[in-house]
């Protein structure tokens, strides 16, 4: 890969470092796509707020929430260009992300977007990118959101301490089916 992408909503990253994040691994993500790294600038609470998957390898976002696309992405945000000699791809990465297990990495270019969901829009228009608006969504995806249920469970259980108390923080109305879950699986969390 010649140059990879990196979106955030930092004007003066000076080096990008490696950190863990849901992989457990320490390293850098990036990405070949800049309508994927545009949806990084404004992330929130991640997939607690929206859901982004790759159909046929374009982005598609999902809002979870009323309102929560323009609480992300209704300010600025900057597109790191780095040097993509290092990163790749593995089996265990979402399809559209790439990462380093460099521990640091100094930009090549730094390029200013004034408005995210604007260049979002955009990219929409030109049929880079398929944007699901609250309540609309794909026929796969429950209104409840309660498909964060089983992925936040798994989380925990791969000792990311704290996922169901960051989902529970959001969803409060998931306690008792993910207790029915972690019952039935024979775990023994305590849901506080």
């Amino acid at each position: 890969m010649n140059i990879v992408y990196h979106g955030s909503s930092n004007s003066n990253i000076k080096e990008i470092v490696a950190h863990k994040s849901t992989h457990q691994k320490e390293c850098i993500y990036a990405t070949d796509n800049k309508v994927v790294a545009l949806l990084f600038m404004g992330r929130g609470n991640g997939d607690l707020d929206t859901r982004i998957s790759n159909i046929n390898g374009k982005p598609e976002l999902v809002e979870r929430r009323e309102g929560v696309l323009k609480k992300l992405y209704d300010k600025e945000g900057y597109l790191y260009e780095l040097d993509g000699s290092s990163f790749r791809h593995y089996d265990y990465l979402w399809s559209l992300e790439v990462i380093s297990f460099e521990k640091s990495i100094i930009p090549l270019r730094k390029i200013f977007y004034p408005n995210i969901l604007d260049a979002l829009k955009e990219e929409e228009q030109k049929g880079n990118i398929i944007i699901y608006r609250y309540p609309n969504r794909p026929e796969n995806m429950p209104l409840d959101n309660s498909d964060l249920i089983d992925k936040y469970i798994n989380f925990e259980n791969q000792g990311i301490v704290g996922a169901i108390d960051k989902l529970l923080q959001i969803y409060p109305e998931f306690v008792s089916l993910i207790q029915d879950k972690l019952e039935k699986n024979s775990e023994t969390k305590v849901i506080k």
